[in-house]
């Protein structure tokens, strides 16, 4: 029976206090013996051997117990290896001292045994005192500098069964994870941690030589960290420990607060969320000034692999997500923005999607996209639309239309002119239409079926509607797939099969038949620079590209929100998608066989639940709007007042720097109001995204600028560029605003005529 914790602990703890003073009295008497021995000596002499004899005494009851106890087992063969060598050395010391060889029993006592008791003290550690003290400081260095961790890990209980600090033979820290198949794995060396994290920083230094960010995987205690920040002080990092219990460790054995203090931290992240990854990692991304490296500690490719592969494939997809979303917003900003507000005419004057919900309970969707994949089971499909909810996302309507196909819905986002050459020659008036206000303007012009949903990210129209918490607010991931998927989601589905969702270019082939999406130009490029391999669900590989994978990674992602939903996939040649399993089409028709669609089976639903927003909310939404004008000339007269400000500043900050600051405190009490106003957010931001980006990455190195001089060059340096963006796009901006509101009032009319037929 294994010997209970409380009773171990208080010895050894006892041992660890004396071990010091032990040491120190080895050191005292051994001084005493390579001079003239008196009587004072031999009473020293006979203290020291007291106190040898009781720790001798004291280890060798324990180690019974110890050994016995799974927690403590550990420590057991540090304790006999003590117990052996303390015996050598004791009767090395005894047979010079009988031989009256003191200088030599000297150097016993001196070199042999505090040697022996100095690794003794290595391997007890700490007393709990002491890390118990740690412990606690470093949650409240977290409470107040990390909260989001702190909320993380203090309510966890930490785990030292496995994990458990260890010490190497430098006396630093380590820690020995105990993995799931029961493997104690250390994390650094056993020996020299510090020289283990001196030799990584010599390996990697090309991977980080001229990047200004860090991100890394893997906290442990810090070693590999301490050290690339002491050989680059100027890195910003971003540390991810996917395991609370490790920094729970951590916290036991170093100090938090100098560690960080030594590096610029900008996020630290603690736990396997994986919302808060993806948020932490889109936030960096959005912020990052300079190149990035990505790096890992080596030691979590044993403690999971999977989890670090996980990780950088997220952290790719993140930083390559972002990149490829701001190249588009910097590029369709403004035509997308006056789609969303022209779109308000329809959005005022349709249903949104909200009355469906859950109004097709328990039935199946297929959602089809124009992947190859789509021709081989099109006839397949004609009959499935029968027995399931066929959508069309995007334009696979015009593979649909091609093969004679009318789906039961078509949802469509996309706010290019591309898009709207897609649909034009379209016969699709009278085909149920689902919309973001996204959608390029001209093509729902003259739908006759509309309904509507919002995007999450939407910041116009979240402003221009005021949203409440009944809108139907979608996610918005890379593709008219995952609008097309939470649509059938929201009505109830609960099942969704995925067809012609190819997420790659099987067989060397863009689209199905039918649908003209891009030019054959474009069409030969893409497929010659798609260089990347992803495997299909046959087994093989497919090619891909950067966008192509982001999009599969994202979708994959957000199936994982749905664990209640069936996710089948169908696309027979397309790559293989996590979180759904692979059925060939045949099989799902024959299980669907017994089940009956109608052809207008969404028509009637939306005849009999969908209504437009009340009166009021129409008014209020047109207020919002008309009032805009107004707002953006008071809007430019705050900034020419700011510009008027800003031009003496850095005159004034050298040589009347009082007068500096005052105006600067002026300024920002101009300032402030402007780029908190949702009008910044909701229509000035989506047109100049480049500018707001700059300013949002310059703009904490601004706050935290002390120096008078230094500010008044940032004040100018930061504020002035965004100030003249802001300028040259508000004359656009209003003649879309006075745009939209013609066209609001011109539905409104129509309305209003056809009401009163």
């Amino acid at each position: 029976m294994n010997s209970p914790t409380i009773e171990i602990e208080p010895i050894l703890d006892d041992i660890r206090v004396f071990i010091p003073q032990l040491i120190e009295a080895c050191k005292s008497v051994s001084d005493l013996l390579y001079v003239q021995v008196n009587q004072e000596t031999w009473h020293e002499v006979g203290q020291l051997l007291q106190g040898i004899d009781d720790l001798y005494k004291s280890v060798n009851a324990v180690s019974t117990h110890v050994a016995n106890s799974e927690l403590h087992a550990p420590l057991y063969p540090a304790f006999e290896s003590f117990l052996s060598n303390m015996m050598g050395v004791f009767n090395a010391m005894n047979g010079h001292m009988d031989e009256e060889e003191y200088i030599q029993a000297a150097d016993n006592i001196k070199h042999d045994f505090t040697s022996l008791f100095h690794q003794l003290a290595i391997s007890l550690g700490e007393t709990r005192e002491v890390e118990e003290s740690r412990f606690t400081a470093n949650l409240a260095y977290l409470l107040q500098h990390h909260k989001f961790v702190y909320q993380s890990v203090h309510n966890i209980q930490p785990d030292p069964r496995n994990y458990r600090i260890d010490y190497a033979r430098t006396g630093l820290p380590n820690l020995t994870v105990t993995s799931s198949d029961g493997k104690a794995i250390a994390m650094y060396s056993r020996y020299d941690p510090e020289y283990e994290a001196i030799r990584w920083c010599d390996s990697v230094s090309e991977t980080v030589d001229h990047k200004q960010n860090v991100l890394i995987y893997g906290f442990g205690l810090g070693y590999h960290l301490l050290e690339l920040s002491r050989r680059n002080p100027e890195y910003r990092f971003v540390i991810f420990e996917p395991d609370e219990q490790v920094l729970l460790a951590a916290m036991r054995a170093i100090d938090l607060e100098y560690l960080f203090s030594k590096m610029k931290v900008k996020e630290f992240i603690v736990g396997w969320n994986d919302v808060v990854r993806d948020e932490s990692l889109a936030q960096f991304a959005r912020n990052e000034k300079g190149d990035t490296a990505v790096l890992s500690i080596p030691i979590y490719d044993k403690l999971d692999i999977r989890k670090k592969l996980e990780f950088f494939e997220d952290a790719k997809t993140a930083l390559m997500l972002y990149e490829i979303s701001s190249r588009t917003r910097t590029h369709y900003g403004l035509p997308w923005l006056a789609n969303k507000v022209y779109n308000l005419a329809h959005v005022l004057e349709t249903p949104s999607i909200r009355g469906l919900r859950g109004k097709l309970k328990g039935m199946t969707a297929v959602v089809v996209g124009a992947g190859p994949s789509l021709e081989p089971d099109i006839e397949l499909l004609r009959e499935l639309k029968n027995h399931a909810l066929i959508i069309a996302a995007g334009t696979s309507i015009q593979s649909l239309q091609h093969f004679g196909i009318t789906p039961h819905l078509i949802v469509s986002i996309d706010g290019s002119e591309e898009n709207y050459n897609a649909f034009k020659h379209l016969s699709v008036n009278d085909v149920p239409f689902l919309f973001a206000p996204l959608v390029n303007h001209k093509i729902i012009a003259d739908k006759n079926k509309l309904f509507h949903f919002l995007f999450n990210g939407d910041m116009t129209n979240r402003y221009l509607m005021g949203w409440t918490s009944d809108d139907p607010v979608f996610s918005s991931p890379p593709s008219v797939t995952g609008p097309a998927i939470q649509a059938a989601i929201y009505m109830g589905c609960t099942e969704v099969i995925l067809t012609g969702q190819d997420l790659s270019y099987p067989r060397d082939h863009m689209y199905s038949p039918g649908a003209k999406h891009v030019s054959q130009a474009e069409n030969d490029f893409r497929l010659k620079h798609a260089e990347m391999q992803v495997e299909n669900v046959e087994g093989g590989m497919n090619r891909t590209n950067d966008m192509m994978r982001v999009t599969l990674r994202e979708i994959e992602k957000f199936l994982s929100n749905f664990p209640d939903v069936k996710f089948i996939n169908c696309s027979r040649w397309g790559a293989k998608i996590k979180n759904t399993e692979f059925q060939p089409m045949e099989r799902v028709l024959q299980r669907l066989k017994n089940k009956a669609v109608a052809p207008d089976l969404l028509e009637q639903a939306m005849s009999e639940h969908l209504e437009k927003y009340s009166e009021t909310r129409r008014t209020e939404i047109k207020d919002r709007l008309y009032r805009i004008s107004g707002r953006f000339e008071q809007l430019e007269k705050d900034m020419t007042h700011i510009q008027n400000k800003l031009r003496p500043l850095r005159e004034q900050a050298r040589k009347k720097p009082r007068k500096a600051l005052d105006t600067m405190v002026e300024i920002e009490d101009i300032w402030g109001p402007i780029v908190t106003d949702e009008l910044f957010t909701a229509l000035i931001g989506v047109v100049i995204p480049d500018d707001v980006r700059e300013y949002d990455r310059n703009l904490p190195e601004l706050a935290q600028e002390k120096d008078t001089v230094r500010k008044a060059d940032l004040f100018c340096e930061v504020l002035d560029p965004l100030i003249k963006a802001m300028k040259q796009c508000l004359p656009q901006l209003d003649m879309i605003v006075k745009e939209a509101i013609g066209r609001v009032e011109e539905k409104a009319q129509l309305a209003a005529h056809e009401l009163s037929r």
